[in-house]
Order: structure tokens, then sequence, then C-alpha cells
């Protein structure tokens, strides 16, 4: 089952000296750690077809290297210098769709990034502001997952250790209030963004069963075969709680051996799976808490004016399959 909501009155007016583009512009910002990998690299596998059938589709793979979005952190002046090539690339698009997608539009996957306080990525009204006036995009679709923020902080902080950075979890979460955390509080954030129209949610946990309907409303295409049943494409799992021990024992035996290395060595060995989960590092109960929040703050977003929520029924949830990451 699909929800839908009216789109929110276009925001902006148009810039004279905007360069041409496409009639309908999706920007795909994540969030982290919710499949968004897996997401990205079916659509690069698939470019050539879905722009052949009308969508132009940018991705990680050109947007973080000839066509790199730059950092978002510098003041707008230098992101209209750096942008260049984006700009100049946008401008040549004759499609009538675009896509384009990277979840660090949003930020990083480390707190105070990812989350400080009671707010999910507290920079990022900001940062897709600056994006949205340096590309000159007006009536641009936000398409966004969201995950259990417990699961998130867990997720994110495994990300860490696969990037080589060892870190407790106390000090990950420092600053952060995990309980608190709601999704609806960003949303009001980004829609509230000068260049946003409206935008496109769904959650982690159902993705496998949304995959194709994702594609579909990303690409304006009624036909996207290779993301039906969110096959395809790369799947990144996080380290296990075995895979951690077992990287900290690799260590002792070998000292010199770089972390990365070595955590990568742990999770051939023990990789995600039924007898080898990933880390438990919050209680049952507070589990069960964050999942009714989770619930309830859905219901939220359902409600509000320019959100499009994709959710499944109560019988195809119960056989949904989210992709490990």
């Amino acid at each position: 089952m699909v929800e839908h909501r009216s789109p929110k009155p276009r925001v902006g007016g148009s810039s004279p000296s905007a360069p041409a583009s496409p009639r309908a512009v999706t920007l795909h910002i994540g969030a982290h750690k919710t499949a968004s990998t897996h997401l990205q690299k079916t659509l690069a596998a698939a470019r050539a077809d879905l722009k052949a059938a009308g969508c132009t589709y940018l991705g990680p793979d050109l947007l973080r290297r000839e066509l790199r979005i730059p950092s978002l952190e510098r003041p707008l002046k230098g992101i209209l210098r750096k942008s260049a090539a984006l700009r100049a690339a946008l401008a040549e698009i004759t499609t009538p769709r675009l896509l384009l997608s990277d979840e660090n539009i949003l930020g990083e996957t480390r707190p105070p990034s990812l989350a400080q306080g009671d707010q999910l990525y507290p920079g990022a009204e900001a940062r897709l502001g600056k994006l949205l006036a340096a590309l000159e995009m007006e009536g641009v679709t936000l398409a966004l997952a969201l995950r259990d923020p417990l699961a998130l902080m867990v997720s994110g902080w495994g990300h860490q250790h696969v990037a080589g950075r060892e870190v407790s979890f106390a000090e990950y979460c420092a600053g952060v209030q995990p309980a608190a955390l709601r999704w609806s509080g960003l949303v009001e954030r980004l829609i509230g963004c000068a260049g946003v129209r409206d935008l496109l949610l769904w959650r982690y946990e159902e993705y496998g069963g949304l995959a194709k309907e994702i594609g579909q409303r990303l690409t304006g295409l009624a036909c996207v075969p290779v993301l039906a049943g969110g096959q395809g494409g790369a799947l990144l799992a996080g380290p296990s709680a075995r895979a951690l021990s077992e990287a900290a024992a690799i260590r002792r035996a070998q000292p010199g051996l770089d972390y990365k290395h070595a955590l990568r060595r742990a999770m051939r060995r023990y990789p995600r799976g039924p007898d080898t989960p990933a880390p438990q590092l919050f209680a049952p109960e507070e589990m069960a808490a964050s999942a009714r929040a989770y619930r309830d703050d859905w219901e939220r977003l359902r409600a509000m004016e320019g959100v499009t929520c994709l959710t499944l029924s109560e019988r195809s949830s119960a056989t949904a399959r989210a992709v490990p990451t």
C-alpha cells in the first residue's frame, strides 16, 4: 500500500540566470545506513537504460569525483566556484527528469554531523540550502529513507570501525540523546528550505518490499526492472559483535597491523548473520521504546503537508526484507 500526501506549494521564484533544467528534479539525500549504497549502485548499473527512457541519474560515483559536489561547509561563494563543472553538466541535460543521489549532502556518519542533542543532522538544512542555491534549483523533490534512530546510531558507530576509526560507543554518542531523536524534526527543517517542493519518504525496514515502487518514484519511469524486489547492487553489512571482538584479538597478536585491515579480516571470518549478530548496545527495553516512538513519528510524518510516505500493507510488511547496512 502506498500513502499519498498533497505536495506543498512550490517555493521560490525562477531565476533569469538559471541554466535550463529538466522539468522534474529529485534529490535522494539518504539517509546514511539505510541501504543508500545498494540503491545507488543498482541505479548506476542501469544508467544508460534510464537515460534512454528519459531520466538522467547522477550518483556518488560522479558527484564525488569528476562532477564533485564541494564541501557544503564552505560559504556559498566558495561552493559556487567549486561546483562549476557540475553546474555546466546540469545545463547540458535534456532528459525530462533528473535524479541526483548522495547521502553526504545531509552530513557525515558521526556526531555532531549525524546527530547532536535531540536533532538528527543538525546542519542539514543549511547544507541543502547552499547546494540548491548554488545549483539554482527550484521545485525539487527530496527523497529520504528513515531508520529506527537507535539502530541508526549502532550502524553509524559500526561504520566508523569499518573506516578504521576505533572509537567506543560512549564516545561516539557523546552529546547525543539517542532516545529523543525524531525524523519529523529533520523533515520539518528540510521542507522549509527554499527550492524544496515536497518530500518522498520510506523506511529502511521496508526497503526490500518497496524497492520497485521507490525506483519508479525516483525516476518517474513506470518500469525499473533492475530494482524489482531490491535485487542487484552491493550489500554493505556492518561488523558483527564477534568480528569486533576478533579484530581486537588479531591486533593483540599483531600489534603493528592496521585496525581497518584487522577488522576486515575478522569480518570475513565472522560476517553478520543469524549466528553472528550486530552488537547489542542498547537494552531490550530501550529498543522497544525506540520502536514505539519511531512508529508514532511515522504517523506524524504521514500527516505533514508536502510529505509522501511509502509503506507496505500490514500483510506485506510481515515479509519485508531490508538490505544489511
